[in-house]
C-alpha cells in the first residue's frame, strides 16, 4: 500500500503530469475555440470591436472618439486598452489572409488560448516557489483547468485571459525583488522590470491596480524590516547595483521605464487630473446620446434613472449583498452560457460546483487553524494574501457602488476570480500540507477524489452537457461532432436537470 501510494504521489507531483495537465487544457480551450457561436457572451463582441478600431493606428495615442467607436465607450480615454491595441497587430496580418469573420474570430481565439496556457505555466512556478509541493501545485492547477469558466474564457476574445500571465510574471518579480530586499542587496533590474510590468499590466485591465498596490506594500514591508528604516541606506544600495550594470542594460531599463511610465501617464494620470477618477464614466468624456450607443453604460444609465425616480428601491443591506455576491461569483465559476445573443445560461453542475465549496470551506477552515505556521516567516504567503485581499476588497466595493447606483447585482462574474484562484491554493494548500502531514495515504486519496469529482462535468464537459446544437457554430461537422460528444458523455456525467426550484439544486 505504502509503495502504491507513493508511486500516486509521484505521479501526481511529476513533470510528465503537468504536460498532460497543459495539453488537455489547451484541447478543451481550443475544442470550445472552434464549437462556440460568436460571440460569446464574455463580452467578446466589445473586445473583437476594439481590436478592429485599434487596427486603423500606429500608436495608442489616441486624441479623440475614433470613428463609428461609440458602441464601445469613450474609448480615447479607457484605461484598459493595451490588450486591444496590441492584439491589434495579429489582427492586421490575419485579416489580410482571413477575409470573413468566422476565420479572423477563430485565429484570435487560439491566440487567447495561448496566453491563458503561457499563464498556467508561470503559475506553477508561483506556487513551486511558495513552497507548494509539486503533486500540490500539479492538482491545484488541474482542479483549476476544470472549473468550467476557465476554458471557456480562454476560448474566446477577452483581456482577462492576458492578465493571467501577467499576475504570474507579476508574483515570480515580486519574490525575486523579496529575495533581494531581504539580503539587502536590492537589484535595480528587478525593481524597474517590477515596475515596468504592474504599470503596463494596469494598462490591459486596471482591475489590475489593487495587486500592485498588494505587491508595492509587501515589498515596503519587507524593505522596512530588511533594512530597519535606514531608507538612505537603501538609496545608496540602488545606487551602487545601477553603477554595476552595462552601459546596454541601463539603456534598456531605460527605455522599458520611459514606454512603461508615458503609457500609464498618458491614460491613467491625465485620466486622474482631468477627470478626477481613473475609469471616467463615458458621459464625462462623451455627450449622453453617444453615450448610449454603448450598451453596458446606457443599461446601468437606464437602471439608475428608475433608482432616482424611485420606481426601484435598493436593498443597501451589507449583508445582503455580501451573501448574494460569494453565491453567484460561485455560480457563475460552473455555469454554462451561450451566444450570442440571448446570452441563455444553465446552472452548474452539482458535483464539481459542490466539491469546490467544500475544499474552500476547509481550505479556510485549515488556514485560519495554522496560520501562524503558514504566515510566519514566509514573505511570499504575505505577498499573495495582500494581493488577494486587496483585489477582492476592490471587486467587493466596485461591485457594491454599481449595485446601489443601478439596484442591478453586477460585476459578480465568477472569471474575475481566475487570477487570484491559484495564488489563494497555494495558501490553501499549505494549510492543507499541514493538517494532513502525518497522513499521506489520506493526501493521495482525497486529492485522487477531489479530481474525479471535478471531472464528473468539469472544464469543457459543463459545456457539452448543458449545451445543445444551437450554441454551436453554424457548421455541419461543428454541430455533428459536438452532438456525438454531447450523447458520448450523457450516460457517464451526473448532469441533473438544466431547471431547479432553489438556488441550492442538490437540495432538489
Amino acid at each position: 500500500m505504502k509503495s502504491s501510494i507513493a508511486s500516486i504521489n509521484r505521479l501526481l507531483g511529476s513533470r510528465r503530469f503537468f504536460s498532460f495537465i497543459l495539453v488537455f487544457f489547451v484541447f478543451e480551450a481550443t475544442w470550445i475555440a472552434l464549437s462556440a457561436r460568436y460571440p460569446q457572451a464574455f463580452d467578446e463582441d466589445f473586445h473583437f470591436g476594439l481590436i478592429q478600431t485599434y487596427s486603423h493606428y500606429w500608436l495608442p495615442f489616441l486624441s479623440s472618439q475614433p470613428p463609428h467607436a461609440n458602441a464601445y465607450g469613450a474609448v480615447a480615454r479607457d484605461p484598459s486598452y493595451l490588450y486591444h491595441y496590441l492584439m491589434s497587430f495579429p489582427y492586421r496580418v490575419i485579416a489580410f489572409f482571413y477575409h470573413e469573420k468566422i476565420g479572423q474570430v477563430i485565429m484570435l481565439r487560439f491566440i487567447n488560448v495561448g496566453f491563458f496556457a503561457s499563464g498556467l505555466i508561470l503559475l506553477r512556478r508561483v506556487m513551486l516557489r511558495v513552497g507548494a509541493s509539486a503533486a500540490l501545485t500539479n492538482v491545484s492547477l488541474f482542479l483549476f483547468i476544470l472549473i468550467p469558466v476557465a476554458p471557456q474564457m480562454a476560448a474566446q476574445i477577452n483581456y482577462d485571459n492576458l492578465v493571467i500571465p501577467l499576475v504570474g510574471l507579476t508574483c515570480l518579480l515580486a519574490f525575486q525583488a523579496i529575495d533581494e530586499l531581504k539580503s539587502r542587496r536590492p537589484s535595480v533590474k528587478t525593481l524597474l522590470t517590477l515596475l515596468s510590468v504592474c504599470l503596463l499590466a494596469s494598462l490591459v485591465k486596471y482591475e489590475f491596480m489593487p495587486i500592485f498596490l498588494g505587491v508595492v506594500l509587501s515589498l515596503f514591508l519587507i524593505t522596512h524590516q530588511a533594512f530597519q528604516g535606514k531608507w538612505r541606506l537603501l538609496g545608496s544600495r540602488i545606487a551602487k547595483d545601477w553603477r554595476q550594470q552595462s552601459k546596454r542594460l541601463r539603456v534598456g531599463l531605460v527605455v522599458l521605464s520611459l514606454i512603461s511610465i508615458s503609457l500609464f501617464v498618458q491614460r491613467d494620470v491625465v485620466n486622474l487630473v482631468k477627470y478626477h477618477t481613473i475609469s471616467p464614466d463615458c458621459s464625462t468624456v462623451l455627450s449622453v446620446k453617444d453615450c448610449q450607443a454603448y450598451s453596458v453604460w446606457d443599461h446601468d444609465y437606464t437602471s439608475h434613472q428608475k433608482v432616482l425616480s424611485k420606481a426601484v428601491k435598493v436593498n443597501s443591506n451589507p449583508i445582503y449583498y455580501v451573501s448574494e455576491w460569494v453565491y453567484w461569483l460561485w455560480y457563475r465559476l460552473f455555469f454554462a452560457i451561450n451566444g450570442p445573443s440571448e446570452f441563455q445560461n444553465y446552472p452548474p453542475l452539482p458535483l464539481p460546483s459542490a466539491a469546490f465549496v467544500i475544499i474552500g470551506v476547509a481550505g479556510i477552515i485549515a488556514v485560519i487553524k495554522w496560520h501562524r505556521r503558514i504566515f510566519n516567516k514566509n514573505p511570499y504567503i504575505i505577498c499573495l494574501s495582500l494581493i488577494i485581499l486587496l483585489y477582492l476588497a476592490t471587486l467587493f466595493a466596485e461591485g457594491y457602488l454599481k449595485y446601489e447606483y443601478t439596484d442591478v447585482l453586477e460585476l459578480m462574474n465568477g472569471r474575475y476570480l481566475l487570477p487570484i484562484l491559484p495564488l489563494g491554493a497555494a495558501i490553501v494548500g499549505s494549510a492543507f500540507s499541514f493538517s494532513l502531514r502525518k497522513a499521506p495515504r489520506a493526501k493521495a486519496v482525497l486529492a485522487l477524489c477531489a479530481i474525479l469529482l471535478f471531472l464528473q462535468g468539469g472544464g469543457f464537459l459543463t459545456f457539452i452537457s448543458r449545451s445543445d446544437s444551437s450554441w454551436d457554430w453554424n457548421n455541419k461537422t461543428v454541430v455533428k461532432v459536438n452532438n456525438a460528444a454531447r450523447h458520448i458523455t450523457s450516460p457517464v456525467v451526473v448532469d441533473g436537470r438544466k431547471t431547479y426550484a432553489t438556488r441550492l439544486w442538490f437540495f432538489n
